[in-house]
């Protein structure tokens, strides 16, 4: 037997939580239920792994490109330019997204290695160009001097020109690696879980936008300060 039965409010009872107890209920859910806290430590980690390998790398890649292109051969030069026309003709994410599941499809690379080539040869690209207008800023005379002077032209601009050049590229330098920090807000799309991603799949499993979103913009920014920091004091 079944007894029907109404429930009423008691007017005398809030059943409303006050502000500082939504505040702490919603940073509970995001940060200590399931231990979530160390979801966000292994993206930032991700983030900072794939930065900072994608920045020596692509520098690297850019400087030698550029030590190869400098002095004007013609094949190379059509070549890199038809290269830096494909890859930044592409948005960031369509281009990674080319990359996983087109040209490494078939490889054993994970989407974290796939995301450092893709974001390396940007930079890189990024590096070929600073390094161009760099020079560009240097007087001809500097290069006569050195000649005179009986330097030879990789000695020249090792020791010359990339020295003064240094003035002009270095606050360029520093805005690129912001712009690919934020860049590789992205890398979700090839099957990363970084800082972003993980503030999605917390956000998806908390319905509370507030606290995940809080907590990738502050990983983002204190990414960006230390790498700043780390720049200026090379």
């Amino acid at each position: 037997d079944v007894q029907m039965s109404i429930m009423v409010r008691d007017a005398e009872v809030s059943t409303e939580e006050s502000f500082f107890e939504q505040v702490l209920a919603g940073f509970h859910r995001t940060f200590l239920t399931e231990n979530r806290w160390q979801m966000f430590t292994s993206g930032i980690l991700t983030t900072v792994l794939i930065t900072v390998l994608s920045i020596v790398l692509g520098t690297l890649a850019g400087f030698g490109l550029y030590l190869l292109c400098r002095n004007g051969n013609p094949v190379l030069n059509r070549i890199t330019g038809a290269f830096r026309w494909f890859i930044t003709g592409m948005p960031v994410v369509v281009f990674l997204m080319v990359l996983f599941y087109v040209v490494f499809a078939r490889s054993s690379l994970s989407g974290e290695a796939v995301a450092v080539v893709g974001f390396a040869l940007l930079f890189g690209f990024s590096v070929f160009d600073m390094l161009k207008n760099g020079e560009a800023a240097i007087e001809e005379g500097q290069k006569e001097a050195a000649y005179a002077l009986g330097y030879g032209n990789l000695d020249t601009y090792v020791r010359i020109i990339f020295p003064q050049a240094l003035r002009h590229i270095l606050p360029v330098y520093e805005s690129e690696i912001v712009s690919l920090i934020k860049a590789t807000a992205v890398v979700g799309y090839v099957a990363v879980v970084d800082l972003t991603k993980v503030g999605d799949l917390i956000r998806g499993r908390t319905y509370d936008a507030f606290f995940p979103l809080l907590a990738v913009v502050a990983g983002y920014f204190l990414i960006s300060a230390v790498m700043k920091w780390i720049l200026h004091r090379i």
